[in-house]
């Protein structure tokens, strides 16, 4: 897994790295650039020395041709040891495969000091002579040829261009590292450059963007002296500003959502029979859970508990809409199950179809004590009674699922010093630091504890 910085860029040696992408690619255009220079300049001073050479060759044809017409007169013999001189006194280090063929008439004279003489050679030398650039292959080598006539004389002197070639590739090579020099000094430029004028201030800017995105909203960068970059710091901040008024007034405004949604929570908690103890604790500013506690017009006494699907301010706006259709149910019905009926019809009609919510009803006769409930599939409520804990079950389905739904109201039998917690799933979904679950088995040892 590649490491990533603090400020969530990649490593700066990464290869997805701005600096070290552009550090490559200019680097790459100027290998190229330097490459495709040293190769012409290769062919041009290789083609410019053996033009030199081709000269030097031919003036040195040029002044044999005018030595062997003086010396024709003494003989063949004192031609060929004229060659022979002539060829010896070239060192093989100053004048590689230097060798001498002339033709008089129908003789052919060659030196043989070097031991190079062959018809062979004759006739490569004849090739190279009327060959546009002077060159042509002998064997495994290339030749280049100085040729000159005068009269029945014709002079060709030829040498091999190996070492011609070598010496100018020692010299490239040369000028090569030295160019590798340089061209590591200008990366080191380029780099510091590439460092101070683009990684920094974009490290900058992104550590910026991520606290705002952590929501550190409002924090400003600093200006930046290029043009581009300061342009990007003015909308960041810009944007920064923006996004924390933008969070003042969600604030202001969930702070308002929160005040009028405890406002809707009940305030009589005192009923007649009963020791109540009631909390609401949001997992967020507002929620779609809440709790109720209506009289009923015959003296008992309604406890409802609701959990909307969802969070935020819509699940709380259904919530609200819920405890106004328990408000108007308990006008004609006294019943936990036909109150939910009632509810579960109207809700259906208006909700939308992601919108599902389950309810508990309990009705507490302080008369008789008797408790009956009815659930639309909400979370059980737990019941001690000694030491015994158990569940109350639900009677139908989920507000929300069915129109026609019917719920049916259960009895309950309790005796004084019983315990009945009703809560909703978030009491049992509860996550510690650690991200591990409450539970509903832990949540029943503590209500037993």
């Amino acid at each position: 897994m590649r490491r990533r910085s603090d400020n969530g860029l990649p490593p700066e040696s990464s290869p997805s790295s701005i600096r070290f992408q552009l550090l490559v690619s200019v680097n790459l255009v100027l290998a190229v650039a330097v490459a495709v220079f040293l190769v012409m300049d290769y062919q041009a001073e290789l083609a410019e020395r053996i033009a030199d050479k081709h000269i030097s060759l031919q003036e040195e044809a040029l002044t044999m041709a005018q030595a062997i017409r003086r010396l024709c007169g003494d003989g063949l013999q004192t031609v060929q040891k004229y060659i022979d001189d002539v060829c010896g006194r070239m060192r093989e280090s100053h004048s590689p495969g230097h060798h001498i063929a002339v033709i008089i008439g129908d003789r052919v004279l060659q030196a043989v000091v070097h031991h190079r003489s062959s018809p062979e050679m004759v006739a490569a030398m004849r090739r190279a002579a009327v060959a546009p650039n002077h060159r042509a292959r002998f064997g495994d080598r290339e030749l280049v040829v100085g040729a000159v006539e005068i009269g029945d004389v014709t002079v060709y002197v030829s040498e091999y261009l190996i070492d011609l070639r070598q010496a100018l590739h020692a010299e490239y090579w040369f000028r090569l590292l030295a160019i590798a020099g340089l061209g590591l000094l200008a990366a080191a430029v380029v780099d510091a450059v590439l460092l101070r004028v683009i990684v920094r201030p974009t490290a900058e800017l992104a550590a910026t963007i991520r606290r705002i995105g952590s929501g550190e909203l409002g924090i400003q960068t600093r200006g930046f002296q290029s043009a581009e970059y300061a342009f990007l710091g003015r909308a960041i901040n810009e944007m920064s500003r923006s996004l924390a008024e933008v969070e003042r007034h969600r604030q202001r405004e969930m702070a308002r959502a929160r005040r009028i949604q405890e406002h809707l929570l009940p305030t009589q908690t005192e009923v007649p029979g009963l020791a109540l103890a009631c909390l609401f604790q949001p997992a967020e500013i507002v929620a779609g859970d809440y709790y109720d506690i209506v009289p009923l017009p015959d003296g008992c006494w309604l406890l409802g508990v609701a959990d909307v699907t969802g969070h935020g301010v819509p699940a709380a706006m259904v919530a609200t809409m819920l405890k106004t259709f328990v408000t108007h149910a308990v006008e004609h019905h006294t019943d936990p199950g036909e109150i939910l009926a009632f509810v579960n019809a109207r809700f259906t009609a208006v909700a939308l179809p992601e919108h599902f919510a389950s309810m508990l009803l309990a009705r507490w006769n302080p008369a008789t004590a008797a408790l009956d409930y009815a659930s639309a599939g909400h979370e059980p409520p737990l019941l001690l009674s000694g030491d015994q804990v158990s569940e109350l079950r639900a009677t139908g389905l989920l507000l929300g699922a069915v129109a026609e739904a019917r719920y049916s109201a259960q009895h309950v039998k309790v005796v004084t010093g019983d315990r009945l917690l009703l809560t909703t799933d978030g009491a049992s979904e509860t996550r510690n630091p650690e991200g591990k679950l409450f539970g509903r088995r832990r949540l029943g040892e503590l209500f037993r504890a």
